[in-house]
């Protein structure tokens, strides 16, 4: 069934009332450990699978709904645990490239009677999940300032993003040794992102 199916199947009860919200489930795809959360408390089970709640801990840049097809980039700030800082530091072999996607998902905010009998519980998700976003995590770059105050952050490409750029078009050491075999000029590019200093002894 399609998203448009699926909203037309919600009885005009449960629309109309005012008493549904929309919550944002996110799964990402992370090598071994693929992980599904969404931005309240508790488990939700939708959509054949269970979303754990991380309430507050996660947070998502802007996500434009136009009806185009979009390259935009998509950032997840995460809260950095040592779960969180592993992936990033272990970011290019279980992250970069794996797919992400954001879904809305309705759900009830207090219960609704049904005319044919039956209620809709308070906290029950309303329809399937519709997905906002389709992409593949890229870099995952983490800060820390002292002991206490720790980033990460995922960044997310979109589907289309450099979708005209030629095979092997990036400025990457992946690329490099693919056009040139066992040429290491790209290998450190990565140390100079962002600010590098080299100190010479």
């Amino acid at each position: 069934m399609g998203a448009r199916e699926d909203l037309l199947a919600i009885p005009d009860e449960v629309l109309r009332n005012g008493s549904i919200a929309q919550a944002v489930l996110v799964h990402m795809d992370f090598r071994e450990t693929p992980k599904r959360w969404w931005g309240g408390f508790g488990d939700m089970q939708t959509g054949g699978h269970l979303w754990e709640g991380v309430g507050d801990l996660i947070a998502i840049s802007e996500i434009s709904t136009a009806y185009q097809v979009s390259a935009e980039a998509v950032t997840f700030t995460v809260a950095a645990t040592p779960e969180m800082l592993a992936l990033a530091l272990a970011a290019k072999a279980r992250v970069r490239d794996r797919a992400v996607t954001v879904y809305s998902q309705l759900f009830a905010v207090e219960d609704v009677a049904l005319p044919e009998g039956g209620t809709v519980q308070r906290g029950q998700p309303i329809g399937s999940p519709m997905a906002l976003f389709s992409g593949t995590m890229q870099r995952m770059p983490w800060s820390a300032e002292g002991p206490t105050s720790r980033t990460v952050q995922v960044e997310a490409e979109g589907l289309f993003f450099r979708r005209n750029m030629a095979p092997r078009g990036r400025w990457t050491d992946t690329d490099q040794r693919a056009r040139f075999g066992n040429d290491r000029g790209f290998e450190r590019i990565p140390l100079y992102v962002g600010g590098y200093e080299t100190r010479w002894r």
